[in-house]
């Protein structure tokens, strides 16, 4: 329980901001109809004790509650996010993608293989797809680490193969560094099943150590082409008409984009691979 004194609208922010980080803190949204808002509690003190005592008793209540044994580190993630809007946006915008559109994370594990359809014809999912991995590059947008690239400054000088500009790359790495986010440090992108996908992933041949070559093809990818990844499904796939493209898009695409901007908005909040008794010190 988390007990505000404040007005009820940024009451209701906090707790909306909670459970949006508990959402992307889990990868995937775990509690049907989280708190949107809280309730007040009277000045008198004689009914406040009556409040406290029924608590999780009286109906009216108990129903304003909800559990998640990771609820205090998405706490912990609000508590870092709360004096920066575009983290707050991105937190809010990366939840909201996985309530579109999301597969469970031990569903990814290379021991899993192939879960799930790579692709559809069924035009309803298309947009779902689209929508969710849109407002997930949105969040990454939001932390401001996007590709900063146009017609006069191209991120690439490589022709057939990708090869990254330096007035380009140096910038970027730049902006994650500032963000504390090392731009060596390499993210597993999730290729499973026949070589059906976006062709772009090809431009990155190194295999993570899990993948056999045929089933699991995952790669391991820095963390500036994951984001050029990113980009490029949003830019040519997704954020504008459809093309025949589209139908190539499928669950693998959206978790990877979902987990290269989850990465960063934790990494931001000074909270990935955290210990439990790191957040104890950090907050006591």
């Amino acid at each position: 329980m988390l007990l505000l004194e404040t007005e009820q609208t940024e009451a209701d922010n906090i707790i909306q901001l909670v459970c949006a980080a508990y959402v992307i803190l889990e990868g995937f949204p775990v509690i049907k109809n989280p708190p949107a808002y809280g309730f007040e509690l009277s000045d008198d003190e004689a009914d406040r004790e009556i409040a406290f005592e029924n608590l999780f008793r009286s109906d009216g209540l108990f129903q304003w509650f909800t559990y998640g044994h990771r609820l205090p580190v998405a706490v912990a993630i609000a508590a870092e996010a709360w004096r920066n809007k575009k983290l707050i946006y991105a937190i809010h915008k990366l939840a909201q993608s996985y309530e579109t559109e999301c597969v469970t994370p031990w569903s990814m594990h290379p021991l899993s293989g192939q879960v799930f359809e790579k692709h559809t014809d069924n035009f309803a999912s298309h947009v779902g797809t689209s929508v969710a991995i849109n407002l997930a590059y949105s969040a990454i947008e939001e932390l401001d680490l996007g590709v900063k690239a146009s017609g006069e400054v191209p991120r690439s000088i490589g022709e057939g193969t990708f090869v990254w500009s330096p007035k380009v790359l140096g910038p970027f790495k730049g902006r994650l560094r500032k963000a504390g986010i090392d731009p060596e440090r390499t993210i597993d992108w999730v290729t499973r099943g026949d070589q059906s996908e976006v062709p772009v992933y090809e431009m990155i041949n190194q295999l993570s150590e899990h993948s056999d070559g045929v089933e699991v093809r995952d790669r391991q990818v820095s963390v500036p082409d994951t984001i050029n990844f990113c980009e490029y499904l949003r830019n040519t796939m997704t954020a504008h008409a459809f093309s025949s493209k589209t139908n190539r898009l499928g669950p693998y695409e959206v978790n990877n984009v979902q987990q290269v901007a989850r990465f960063l908005i934790l990494s931001k909040c000074n909270l990935w691979n955290t210990w439990t008794e790191e957040l104890r010190k950090r907050y006591s």
